[in-house]
C-alpha cells in the first residue's frame, strides 16, 4: 500500500476508537468508555483466550519476555499451565536452548513417548548426573535391545556411597507393574494408586520401553484445567532465534526439540536484513513466526510482505530499556499499538504489544487498542519463576533484572561469543522487588481485565476489541483517578 493508504487506514481505525491521531499518546493518557451490558460479574468472562499467530491460539493473552531475567524453562512451564506461553531467550547457546524447550514439553505429559533413560551399563554417577540434567527423580534403565531392565529412584541409591557402582546392582529390576498402550488414562491411575506408584512404564508385546506415565504429571493436569497444550496434550513454548546466528539451523534444531511457536527479535526488525531472514525461514520452514521490534504502520506491512504471522510493538516502553531515552526514537505505546493494528487487523496478521505493562489497566488497554497479546518482563522478573537468585537487601526481597541492550548484559554476551563489541547501552541493569510466584501476579492482572471487559459488556478478547472504546483524559483527570489514601 502507498503511505497516503496506510494513513487513511490509519485515520479511520482511530476515528473508531476514538483516539486522536496527533499527540501521541499512551496508556496513562485514555480510559476506556464504561458501556451497558447484561454481565453481572467479572466471574462471568470465562474465555480469554486469544489468537497470537495464525492457527496458534493461547487461552490468555499474555506472554513472557524473551530476557534471560525473566524466560527460561521454568518461566515458560509456569505461564503454559496458566494457559500463556514463554519464550526461551536467545542469549543461550543453542544446545541450551533445545535442551530447555525439551523439559517444557515433557513438564506434565502425562504420556511421555521418549522418556529418559540410561544403558544397564551405565554407572550411578552417570545415572545421577542425568537425573540431574532433566530435573527428574527417577529414571528408566533399558538392555541393548530397548527392552525395560528396571528404574533407579532416589530410594535406591540414598546410602550408597560408591557413584562408580553400576546401576544393575542399585535398582530395582524387572518385573515391574508395566502397562501396554492401549491402557486408558482412568486404568492408569487405578493401577498407579493400587499399587502406590509414581510412574508406570508403558512396553509393547517384546517388553520394549515405548512411552512412560506419570502419576505426578496426571495430577498436575488437573490442577491447571486452563493449561496452553499443543495438538498433542504437551505444554506449548516459544523459542527465540538470534538474527547474527544460523537461524536457519536453529530453527531446525528447536522445531526437532518441539518448539510451538518462533520470534525472530532485534531492537530495529524494520530492516532488510530482518526481512530476508524472515522471508527465508518462511520459505524453508512451515513455522508460526512472530517479528519484532517495530512501531509503524510502514514496518507491519513490511514485515507482513515478508511472511511474519506477528508483529511485535514497542520500542523503548520497557521498564529496563532507555532506547527513546538515548536515541530520540520510540513512539508512545498505545499510539504505537494502535498504528500498527489498523494495518496488520487489514493484512490479518496478529499483534504483541511489548513494553509498558505496569498492571492490569495498561493490559486491558493494550487488548482494547487491537494487541492479541501483551509480552511483560519486569512485573514477571521479580517472581519466583524467573531465572536468578532471590537476595536480601535491609528489609526487602530482590531479583536481579535487567535490559537486553544493557551494559553489563552485553559484557556477558562477549564473554560468552554471541556479541563481538560493546555498543553504546540502550538498557538499564538493577533489582526488582521480589514478587511471590507468577501465579499471584497473573490473576491480578487478569482480574483486572475481567473486570474492565464486564464493565464494556464483553465476553471474549474479540468482542472487547470491537467494543471497547477510548475517551483522552488530561493529567487533571489521571490525578482524580489515583487513590489519595
Amino acid at each position: 500500500m502507498r503511505r497516503e493508504h496506510l494513513e487513511i487506514l490509519v485515520k479511520k481505525y482511530f476515528e473508531w476508537k476514538g483516539l486522536p491521531l496527533r499527540p501521541a499518546l499512551s496508556f496513562d493518557d485514555v480510559q476506556i468508555i464504561n458501556n451497558i451490558s447484561d454481565i453481572n460479574s467479572r466471574s462471568d468472562i470465562k474465555n480469554l483466550q486469544a489468537q497470537l499467530a495464525g492457527n496458534f491460539f493461547l487461552n490468555i493473552p499474555v506472554v513472557s519476555a524473551n530476557m534471560d531475567t525473566v524466560t527460561d524453562a521454568r518461566m515458560a512451564i509456569a505461564l503454559a499451565r496458566l494457559g500463556g506461553l514463554g519464550f526461551i531467550h536467545q542469549f543461550l547457546p543453542i544446545e541450551e536452548r533445545v535442551r530447555q524447550v525439551m523439559e517444557v514439553k515433557r513438564a506434565d505429559n502425562a504420556l511421555i513417548e521418549n522418556p529418559i533413560t540410561i544403558p544397564i551399563t551405565a554407572t550411578l554417577s552417570e545415572a545421577k548426573k542425568k537425573m540431574a540434567e532433566y530435573k527428574i527423580s527417577s529414571i528408566l534403565i533399558t538392555n541393548k535391545n530397548g527392552t525395560l531392565a528396571g528404574i533407579l529412584t532416589s530410594r535406591d541409591y540414598r546410602f550408597k556411597n560408591n557413584d562408580k557402582l553400576p546401576v544393575k546392582k542399585v535398582m530395582t529390576r524387572m518385573p515391574l507393574i508395566t502397562a501396554r498402550a492401549t491402557i486408558s488414562r482412568k486404568e492408569a491411575e487405578y493401577l498407579m494408586e493400587k499399587h502406590k506408584i509414581e510412574k508406570l512404564p508403558i512396553i509393547d508385546s517384546s517388553g520394549r520401553l515405548v512411552a512412560l506415565m506419570s502419576a505426578k504429571d496426571i495430577l498436575k493436569e488437573k490442577e491447571f484445567p486452563n493449561a496452553a497444550k499443543d495438538k498433542r496434550g504437551k505444554l506449548v513454548v516459544g523459542a527465540t532465534l538470534r538474527l547474527n546466528a544460523d537461524y536457519i539451523n536453529e530453527a531446525l534444531e528447536l522445531i526437532n526439540a518441539g518448539a510451538d511457536i518462533f520470534l525472530l527479535d532485534t531492537a530495529r526488525a524494520g530492516s532488510s536484513r530482518v526481512f530476508e531472514a524472515v522471508k527465508k525461514l518462511k520459505t524453508v520452514f512451515d513455522i508460526n513466526l512472530i517479528v519484532g521490534n517495530i512501531d509503524t504502520p510502514e514496518e507491519v506491512e513490511y514485515l507482513a510482505k515478508a511472511g511474519a504471522d506477528c508483529v511485535k510493538i514497542g520500542i523503548g516502553p520497557g521498564a529496563a530499556c532507555k532506547t527513546q531515552e538515548e536515541t530520540g526514537v520510540g513512539l508512545p505505546q498505545l499510539y504505537a499499538i494502535a498504528t500498527c493494528v489498523a494495518v496488520a487487523k487489514k493484512l490479518g496478521i496478529c499483534a504483541i504489544a511489548d513494553g509498558g505493562i505496569r498492571n492490569g489497566a495498561c493490559l486491558s488497554k493494550a487488548l482494547v487498542a487491537g494487541a492479541n497479546a501483551v509480552m511483560i518482563g519486569s512485573l514477571f522478573a521479580g517472581t519466583e519463576e524467573a531465572p536468578g537468585i532471590i537476595f536480601r537487601q535491609g528489609n526487602q526481597l530482590w531479583k536481579h533484572y535487567r535490559g537486553s541492550a544493557s551494559l553489563d548484559h552485553q559484557l556477558d554476551r562477549i564473554k560468552s561469543g554471541s556479541l563481538d563489541e560493546v555498543r553504546n547501552p540502550e538498557g538499564e541493569s538493577g533489582k526488582i522487588p521480589y514478587a511471590g510466584s507468577v501465579i499471584s501476579v497473573i490473576s491480578g492482572l487478569l482480574g483486572g481485565l475481567r473486570s474492565s471487559m464486564s464493565y464494556v459488556g464483553a465476553r471474549d478478547i474479540g468482542e472487547y476489541w470491537k467494543m471497547g472504546k477510548f475517551v483522552w483524559r488530561t493529567n487533571a483527570g489521571k490525578e482524580e483517578g489515583r487513590p489519595r489514601i
